[in-house]
């Protein structure tokens, strides 16, 4: 996937398709043999790439219009259940993170140690910024760090609950739309992308998204 993105990533650079690109992303797109949720995550980096080339904020609502259009008119390919596995150092698992919370369309539930990327912080105020519902339960010692952003998105609109206990809230799971779960051992720190070992699985399992929803929820009612 990743020559099929550089691809598009030159193309983008004079924000037009020509006819000889056309051709090359056709043939590689045949070369490769991508499976149909290999094809989905395509669709939505291509918009990715879009939306990192327009800087006013209305230019890329209007590409988030699009794209909820796309997935309308064109609805998921992907029909049976899928798991795919992310690994850190390396950006992998920041991309999944942030890729899912571009995604998003109605609520993103987020129960994680700590969030201390001013990447994944700026995702999700963005996600906030288009009227999203976004929740997040933390680690109450883990807020008083420098550089948590806790605080800065709770003071944008984040609705978020943290434990009142010496032991640790050490969950690193989020759940967007009730449809794809995140969890895995990554925390959401900008170490844990440059430095640690870590590891991220997405899946869109319903019973294991339903078991997820159940914790979220129920850590969500036992905490202030």
């Amino acid at each position: 996937m990743k020559e099929t993105l550089e691809h598009l990533q030159t193309s983008l650079e004079d924000a037009i398709m020509t006819r000889g690109e056309k051709k090359a992303l056709k043939a590689i797109l045949q070369d490769k043999h991508l499976t149909k949720n290999e094809l989905n995550c395509l669709r939505s980096e291509v918009f990715k790439l879009a939306k990192g080339q327009v800087s006013e904020f209305k230019n890329e609502q209007i590409i988030d219009w699009l794209e909820e259009a796309n997935k309308l008119i064109l609805p998921k390919t992907e029909t049976g259940i899928y798991t795919k596995s992310f690994f850190s150092p390396g950006t992998s698992c920041l991309d999944t993170i942030n890729m899912n919370i571009g995604s998003a369309t109605r609520k993103i539930d987020i129960c994680v140690f700590t969030i201390s990327d001013d990447r994944i912080r700026d995702k999700i105020l963005y996600a906030i910024n288009k009227g999203i519902s976004v929740r997040i339960i933390t680690d109450d010692d883990k807020t008083m760090d420098k550089g948590s952003d806790i605080e800065f998105l709770l003071n944008r609109g984040a609705k978020v609950k943290m434990d009142d206990s010496p032991h640790h809230m050490h969950h690193k799971f989020a759940l967007f739309d009730d449809e794809i779960l995140l969890t895995g051992s990554y925390n959401w720190t900008r170490s844990a992308s440059q430095y640690n070992q870590e590891n991220i699985l997405e899946t869109n399992d319903p019973k294991a998204i339903d078991q997820y929803k159940k914790e979220f929820e129920r850590l969500w009612a036992a905490f202030e």
